[in-house]
């Protein structure tokens, strides 16, 4: 796995890119999951990808398709970096290990 491999790729292709608001998309496979936290029946999850283009501060949205073939959507609302170096998407509802996802970096 690289974990935080492309930090500084990443911010200069999103410098070359532009700003305005552009979003980022990648495709990834997410490899792990872990709770983060749990207050009053409210759960908080993290979930490892194989590649991202998610930095610390930025939100966005994960999309992956069910095998019913329903679409799932499912915001990032932060991104962490464990001291291993593994960047983390911090959601409320996470998807299996192996899921397929499309990402959608927004700011």
């Amino acid at each position: 796995m690289l974990g935080f491999w492309e930090r500084e790729d990443v911010q200069q292709h999103r410098k070359d890119a532009g700003k305005g608001g552009q979003v980022n998309e990648f495709s990834g496979v997410v490899t792990d999951i872990r709770e983060e936290s749990r207050v009053a029946g409210r759960q908080r999850w993290q979930m490892a990808l194989d590649r991202t283009e998610f930095v610390a501060g930025d939100v966005g949205m994960l999309e992956a398709v069910a095998r019913s073939g329903a679409k799932l959507v499912v915001p990032v609302l932060g991104v962490v970096m464990d001291a291993a170096g593994e960047v983390w998407h911090v959601v409320e509802k996470p998807l299996a290990a192996g899921t397929r996802v499309t990402g959608r970096v927004s700011g």
